[in-house]
């Protein structure tokens, strides 16, 4: 399927800081790191990636937060919502999923840092890493997701 039927819509918790993706992601992912299960509260973080020329922040001021190293990590400065990390010396964003409109769809098709994944936190995720996967693994987990990845319901 290529009829992604974008551009979607995309919001923290207050609605303070308003996002617009126009292209498809690349993959979606959760990450069990322990970094990601202290930024969420959560058993893991779920995102994907998206090409930096399909994101738009439309409105509203995200703030750098975390660890404010060589990633950065941007909230909302109002309700903290953690929004979306953009990878050093990458063209894409790392969208926290959650924040669009409709997630609901946004199925892994990739987990990392299963070395500290809480036991009870299975995604069914296709490909699966202890840590982060070589940057060489990404061109078949790309071709995976573009063959059978996860759609959102377009009817």
């Amino acid at each position: 399927m290529t009829d992604w039927k974008l551009p979607w819509k995309a919001s923290c918790l207050c609605g303070g800081v308003q996002m617009k993706i126009s292209a498809p992601p690349m993959v979606t992912m959760v990450c069990h790191c322990r970094g990601c299960q202290k930024l969420t509260s959560g058993p893991y973080s779920l995102s994907m990636f998206l090409p930096d020329a399909g994101f738009e922040v439309t409105s509203g001021e995200p703030v750098i937060g975390a660890l404010k190293g060589e990633h950065k990590h941007f909230y909302c400065p109002d309700c903290l919502s953690w929004l979306f990390t953009r990878p050093a010396g990458m063209d894409m964003v790392n969208l926290r999923s959650t924040m669009l409109d409709n997630a609901a769809w946004a199925a892994p098709i990739m987990e990392t840092g299963t070395a500290t994944r809480l036991p009870f936190a299975q995604t069914g995720a296709e490909f699966s890493y202890e840590g982060f996967p070589e940057m060489s693994d990404f061109p078949m987990i790309m071709q995976a997701f573009a063959d059978h990845g996860a759609r959102p319901d377009n009817s």
